[in-house]
């Protein structure tokens, strides 16, 4: 036992070790079910894991050269901790437990992970049944179902192993016994007849039956105990000392023999005999030979027989669980067929696949593929799978025709076709799995798109004309409006610049008067002059505030190429005094790259950063979150409507342990000069979120977000992919 572990794991890691699996060779049956898993998931690796106390360790390793792993950076390891459930994992970048997991970090970068726990009937997690994908994933409820089944049959398997291993060792000390009893009976040899020697030191059950009553005239102990007798049965008929055989063939077999000189020879004969009062089935191999006396007359029938009764239990089990997997591939929700290399025959396919052709299964299974099907011949189907078979690549096509026949009817298909080749334990190419599925309806919906798409252009061309006259109107009152523009942001900046210069000598000479006569006015004075003076900070921040809202426009931003990691690391820069001075710890994910201005982006990220320290309470440390997502368009909340017609967005989220506000208030925070709190609690000019929702909108975005009262709040930006 390991000290350092539970006694519980111990147990389980046990009964691990009694199946006598690990660090043994590669298995091709394991190696199908990890094939059929990965195909089915859809996933580049499938391993069939099997965690120890230090590792885990891969009894299959499909699409992964790595034969283990150290325990502590396994998800399986995780996966047994829940018998009964599918471990999943769709992002592991996103879970703490797995972000900076060196398999996830580095080769083979598993970021989508879905384990079913390998559990023998004493109910122990051996391991995992896996898949393994390096993007983000999930799976359906029909692939969850088949991986289970698949894990099933791992099991299986691992119990046949466990079965045949305890056989072997049985069958071993059976032969051990038989040889102690030969040389028991050798050393009574010398007083026998050389006939009865032979017989009591036979290493099988042996016995002479003698007459046409089938006297018992020899039997060995092996061949009493198979059936339940004693040395008392000698002597007597067999049909006496053993009635349960009446019904049965052995007794006309054996009459068979003895009236026609013609041996007979049994391989798992199935046979039922009372033993200990119980009737049960047994299985032998045997053979009745005739027995002649010296003038050459059969007189008696030789029984050699062998019990393989657990033997051949055994291989039903092991039939069982091919029937099993069998019945996974008819049941599974794809079009499935395996192709054998001779003459391109079918060796299988499952009831999608032969409905999508027009057949049944028993109409293609054992015949080459045009011949169940004439009509591939000249479509080229044929050369491409002697390609696949030629060079081990798989082919893999999308909206391919085939032309078809269903119900005596020719027509034409489109399917998502794919070749896998299949290689035997010698790595030779043994035969192609073949996965299809239907998308007709799809390229028939497009090509209706598309003649739609045609006529509209001819509308269109139609309606282009008329609109050209308006659009000339139009582009007059538009460069009557650029010029109207132009001249109010001339006379924004110069408003500001004028109004400025006041404010600075007024803040210089309420400066002055502070440094000079502050000690020589009175308290109502001086408490004047610096009410003046922040009267004054606060409209000098204001001009600036609207001046920089009036200058993000979005008829002289530039586009480029924009890292938004650069972007947010310029903001974080600019305010490093002020995440100093509040102690804030800021955490930034992986961001993106996209299409902007630089310069208003900084601005953006600025502005809301400094708003989540602003409105963290004083003592309290601000803790800022910074995130990227991809949506759909359809998913974008209601409040928000980009002016872009993008169908994807990027959205990034800024959450804070701030104050929070109530969510009645959001239509107001955007619009300039709104503020949600008194200017002595919480300074501000009440323009920095107007100019973030300028900035969103020129980039043909939107912005919302969501709070409460003392819960911080999350400020969500949706930018077009």
């Amino acid at each position: 036992m390991n000290e350092y572990l539970s006694a519980e794991e111990n147990v389980r890691i046990n009964a691990l070790r009694s199946y006598d699996i690990l660090d043994t060779l590669p298995e091709q049956d394991y190696d199908d079910i990890t094939q059929l898993a990965a195909e089915i998931c859809q996933t580049p690796i499938s391993l069939v894991s099997l965690v120890d106390e230090d590792r885990q360790w891969f009894k299959s390793n499909h699409g992964l050269a790595a034969r283990e792993t150290p325990r502590a950076y396994s998800f399986c390891a995780h996966a047994i901790n829940n018998p009964t459930e599918t471990f999943i994992i769709t992002d592991s970048r996103k879970d703490m437990r797995f972000a900076h997991n060196p398999l996830v970090t580095g080769d083979p970068h598993v970021i989508f992970y879905a384990g079913t726990p390998l559990v023998d009937e004493d109910g122990f997690a051996l391991g995992s049944l896996c898949v393994i994908d390096n993007v983000p994933k999930e799976l359906s409820e029909s692939q969850k179902s088949a991986l289970k089944i698949l894990a099933r049959q791992v099991v299986n398997l691992l119990k046949i192993r466990k079965q045949n291993k305890e056989l072997r060792q049985k069958d071993e000390r059976q032969r051990a016994e038989i040889e102690e009893q030969k040389k028991i009976r050798a050393a009574l040899a010398e007083s026998e007849a050389r006939f009865r020697s032979l017989i009591d030191q036979a290493p099988v059950a042996t016995c002479l039956l003698t007459g046409q009553n089938f006297d018992i005239e020899l039997a060995n102990d092996l061949m009493l105990s198979y059936w339940g007798r004693n040395s008392s049965a000698i002597g007597k008929p067999l049909a006496e000392v053993l009635p349960e055989l009446k019904g049965q063939p052995f007794l006309d077999i054996l009459h068979n023999v003895l009236t026609t000189g013609e041996p007979y020879t049994a391989v798992n004969m199935h046979a039922q005999l009372v033993v200990n009062g119980v009737l049960r089935s047994h299985y032998f191999d045997f053979t009745y030979q005739p027995v002649r006396n010296k003038d050459g007359e059969i007189y008696g029938v030789m029984d050699m027989a062998i019990d393989v009764t657990d033997r051949v239990l055994a291989q039903q089990k092991i039939d069982e669980a091919q029937r099993q997997i069998l019945s996974s591939f008819e049941q599974s929700p794809v079009a499935i067929a395996l192709i054998d290399e001779s003459e391109l025959t079918y060796t299988m396919a499952n009831p999608f696949y032969a409905e999508l052709v027009g057949r049944t299964p028993e109409q293609l299974i054992g015949k080459p593929m045009l011949v169940a099907m004439p009509e591939l011949v000249g479509q080229g189907f044929d050369d491409l799978l002697k390609e696949v078979m030629a060079t081990g690549e798989p082919y893999i096509v999308s909206e391919t025709p085939v032309m078809i026949t269903r119900g005596n009817q020719k027509e034409t298909i489109f399917v998502d076709l794919t070749y896998q080749p299949r290689q035997n334990n010698n790595g030779k190419i043994s035969g192609i799995l073949v996965i299809a599925t239907d998308v007709t309806g799809q390229v028939k919906n497009r090509q209706n798109i598309e003649a739609s798409e045609a006529r509209y252009r001819q509308f269109s061309q139609e309606l282009e004309e008329r609109v050209n006259q308006r659009t000339q109107e139009l582009t007059l009152v538009n460069e009557d409006l650029v010029r109207l523009n132009s001249n109010l942001r001339q006379f924004a900046y110069i408003a500001s610049h004028d109004m400025q210069e006041p404010l600075r000598k007024i803040q210089t000479f309420s400066s002055m008067l502070t440094q000079k006569m502050g000690n020589q006015l009175d308290e109502p004075s001086s408490n004047l002059l610096q009410r003046i003076s922040a009267a004054a900070a606060r409209m000098s921040s204001l001009i600036r505030d609207v001046l920089t809202y009036s200058l993000v426009d979005n008829s002289q931003q530039k586009f480029d190429n924009v890292s938004l990691n650069a972007v947010v690391t310029d903001a974080l820069e600019t305010l490093s005094l002020e995440i100093e001075q509040r102690k804030a710890f800021i955490e930034v994910n992986e961001l993106t790259d996209l299409q902007g201005d630089k310069s208003q982006l900084v601005h953006l990220f600025q502005n809301l950063i400094s708003n989540a320290i602003k409105f963290t309470p004083e003592d309290q440390k601000p803790a800022i979150r910074i995130q990227h997502f991809k949506k759909k368009r359809t998913e974008l909340p209601a409040e928000v409507q980009p002016f872009s017609s993008a169908p994807e967005f990027h959205q990034i989220n800024i959450t804070d342990n701030g104050i929070g506000f109530e969510p009645q208030y959001l239509d107001r925070i955007f619009k300039v000069f709104q503020r949600l709190h008194n200017q002595s609690r919480f300074p501000g000019t009440g323009v920095g979120l107007a100019i973030c929702e300028r900035v969103v909108a020129n980039h043909g975005g939107g912005i919302t977000a969501i709070s409460k009262p003392g819960e911080g709040a999350t400020f969500c930006i949706y930018l077009p992919v």
